[in-house]
């Protein structure tokens, strides 16, 4: 079973961290697919992953993340990853999504 935790920092402010995973693989991808569907509104809102825990990420994860920035851009809440290890940041780099996940140093 996937675990995942989920913390309210205020009322508009949701934090997702893993803290018994070291991959969003697949199956994270899909129980963070499930857990993004039981937020009926969204809108002003924050929300944040914390990778701090994750030492790798597949394709299922990158496109989990990926289709988190288009819908904070579409239902108009901040989104942001945090804690992101040098081994993700590297991943990250060579898939050349570093703009487009935040990650960027000299945007």
């Amino acid at each position: 079973m996937i675990m995942i935790k989920k913390d309210f920092i205020g009322e508009n402010h949701l934090v997702f961290s893993f803290p018994e995973e070291k991959r969003f693989s697949f199956l994270v991808a899909r129980e963070m697919r499930n857990e993004m569907l039981r937020i009926p509104e969204k809108k002003d809102m924050k929300i944040t992953i914390d990778l701090e825990r994750i030492h790798f990420v597949d394709s299922a994860g990158f496109d989990f993340l990926v289709d988190m920035v288009r819908e904070a851009e579409r239902c108009q809440f901040d989104f942001e990853l945090v804690h992101v290890l040098p081994e993700v940041t590297e991943l990250v780099k060579l898939l050349h999504l570093e703009n487009v996940l935040g990650l960027c140093e000299n945007c």
